[in-house]
């Protein structure tokens, strides 16, 4: 077993969505002004065969991901990565490096 660590991102993403711990709109305000440290991710998707964008939140400092639901509790899934961006940047204006890490394609194995 190698000595690399395996970051939390990489993890939830290999975890099924209802694996994953969920934050709504409300609760990522929350959330952002209570974690000063977190990351902000957006995963590209594909749903019958049509591009989406998942936001995802990181907490270091916890170790825990959270994926961002709709108020009824659905993975909220963007159309486009600039709404996406204009949404982090409304919920979110605090983020700590004014920073998005896209991935796309499929997940390291």
């Amino acid at each position: 077993m190698s000595g690399a660590t395996v970051s939390p991102l990489f993890l939830a993403l290999s975890y099924s969505e209802d694996m994953m711990q969920s934050l709504d709109k409300k609760d990522l305000v929350v959330f952002t002004n209570a974690q000063p440290d977190y990351r902000v991710h957006l995963q590209e998707r594909y749903l019958d065969n049509v591009r989406k964008w998942e936001l995802i939140i990181e907490s270091p400092s916890t170790g825990q991901v959270f994926s961002v639901v709709t108020a009824l509790g659905k993975t909220r899934l963007f159309k486009n990565a600039d709404t996406a961006i204009d949404f982090i940047k409304e919920t979110c204006p605090n983020n700590p490096h004014k920073a998005i890490t896209i991935t796309y394609g499929d997940s390291p194995s």
